[in-house]
């Protein structure tokens, strides 16, 4: 069977060896799946790294997206998460081929995501803390990561590579200093107590999509979750800074507060915790950045949110306590 691989794919995960070796493969399981499910496919869509998606129908007609995912280990508990999730808002799971990593789902309509979506940013913005609320109820009745065990991994992985790349924030040096202590924290049992919810874990603006079928009442469904179970602060931090540009508006620090204010309204997290997820995600990510594309040029182009560092910092530290 001959298929389309887009640019996006070939340039992710077919970077690697291991991805290079999976995409020969991939012909072979996209047939599988037409045979297995019987579908008809359609043009696979230009997006993702790490997952080849086409949308389709089953024989009764039933609109679907098939997902032939790149082995990776946040994304072995996806079918898991959205069978919990089944009636949440999150997009529906048909079937699976765990073998195959293989996933039938069925096709939100017009399926806009929220981040091209043309509603004002706090529009969108409340619109993504309902469908965050409505997931972090499902019941946990199968076995996902641990969220604490997930972030002492990567508290490890961070002060390795904080010591690596030390000398490119010579002047952030507390407020990255902060964060890792905060990942630190977030993965030392007992450390930073507080409910546990079946998180999403990448609830970026990118995946969260539009199901308006016609005539119908539209609404917002969750894709691509990376699951664990844990703080349900620790899904904030994409939605908040990514639906837009807040750290470019005339006051961030204004902006981005109000939308913790709205987040702690909506969700009932404590603001301070949403700040301090935030500085810890936002220290890893910079780390991470620095640590694989090691251009000096990228590298510098990375310095930049260095700002999003000391913000977060400074939010954390003065965001009042809860009594």
């Amino acid at each position: 069977m001959t298929i389309h691989l887009p640019a996006s794919l070939t340039t992710g995960a077919g970077s690697t060896p291991a991805g290079r070796a999976w995409l020969d493969r991939l012909p072979s399981l996209v047939d599988r799946a037409v045979h297995r499910w019987g579908l008809q496919l359609g043009a696979p869509f230009g997006l993702g790294t790490a997952a080849w998606t086409a949308p389709g129908a089953r024989a009764d007609g039933t609109p679907v997206v098939l997902k032939i995912t790149f082995p990776h280990d946040e994304a072995r508990y996806e079918a898991t998460a959205l069978r919990m999730w089944h009636g949440l808002a999150a997009v529906e799971l048909l079937d699976h081929d765990a073998d195959d990593w293989a996933l039938l789902l069925r096709r939100a309509h017009p399926g806009t995501p929220m981040l091209n979506e043309s509603s004002p940013a706090p529009v969108r913005l409340r619109a993504g803390l309902d469908v965050l609320a409505n997931l972090h109820t499902a019941r946990i009745d199968a076995p996902v990561p641990d969220q604490v065990e997930v972030s002492a991994a990567w508290a490890r992985v961070a002060a390795e590579r904080a010591a690596r790349w030390s000398h490119l924030y010579p002047e952030t040096h507390h407020p990255m200093q902060h964060g890792l202590e905060l990942l630190q924290a977030f993965g030392t049992r007992g450390a930073m107590p507080g409910p546990r919810v079946l998180l999403h874990g990448d609830l970026n603006p990118g995946n969260v999509l539009l199901d308006a079928p016609q005539g119908g009442t539209g609404h917002w469904l969750a894709i691509d979750p990376k699951p664990m179970v844990g703080d349900p602060a620790y899904d904030l931090w994409p939605l908040l800074t990514q639906l837009d540009q807040p750290f470019r508006y005339a006051d961030p620090a204004d902006e981005i507060a109000a939308r913790v204010r709205l987040a702690e309204k909506t969700l009932g997290i404590p603001g301070q915790r949403i700040c301090e997820w935030a500085l810890a995600r936002s220290v890893e990510s910079v780390l991470w950045q620095w640590d694989t594309w090691r251009d000096p040029r990228r590298q510098a182009r990375t310095r930049e949110e260095l700002e999003h560092v000391r913000l977060w910092a400074a939010l954390a530290t003065r965001w009042p306590r809860r009594p």
